[in-house]
């Protein structure tokens, strides 16, 4: 008996959990690849406090510097690297989060978001990329992977 409790306590945790954010507020110039403004370096550090207990194992980015400057403060507190994705080949990046076993936190852009989010929850929850002046959104998705394949999404507004 104590086995079988055993049994069903390990694979009850068998889940993962995608903290999904777009970057933060970021500077009008210059447009190709702009910094983070004084606010969106403070939503940064917002998402350490927020993030930090959560067990993150993984956090990746785009190459942008408004993307890696929102992944760093979480990655410096953490003591990880920052794995960089190509944000026009999601489908391979989508495919690799599923099979992770990890709690990952995963900066995005306003257009991005929406695919990884649907795809990691498997459905078109999200029916729309956010506005260019819409970054507070944190989207949390849970997959659980025994005994059942179970999937929760959750979101979460934050401000600095």
């Amino acid at each position: 008996m104590k086995k079988i409790i055993l049994l069903i306590l390990i694979l009850s945790s068998c889940k993962s959990t995608f903290y999904v954010v777009r970057h933060a507020e970021k500077a009008a110039q210059p447009a190709a690849n702009p910094a983070l403004t004084e606010k969106g370096k403070q939503r940064a550090e917002k998402l350490v406090k927020m993030l930090s207990n959560k067990k993150i194992e993984a956090i990746y980015s785009t190459q942008t510097l408004r993307t890696e400057s929102t992944a760093k403060p979480l990655a410096d507190a953490l003591g990880l690297s920052i794995e960089i994705y190509d944000p026009k080949n999601q489908s391979a990046f989508i495919e690799k989060l599923k099979k992770s076993k990890n709690n990952s936190l995963i900066i995005g852009h306003s257009n991005t978001l929406r695919p990884i989010v649907n795809g990691l929850f498997e459905k078109d929850t999200i029916l729309k990329n956010l506005a260019d002046d819409e970054y507070s959104n944190l989207f949390i998705v849970k997959r659980s992977y025994f005994p059942i394949k179970k999937r929760q999404i959750i979101i979460e507004k934050f401000t600095p």
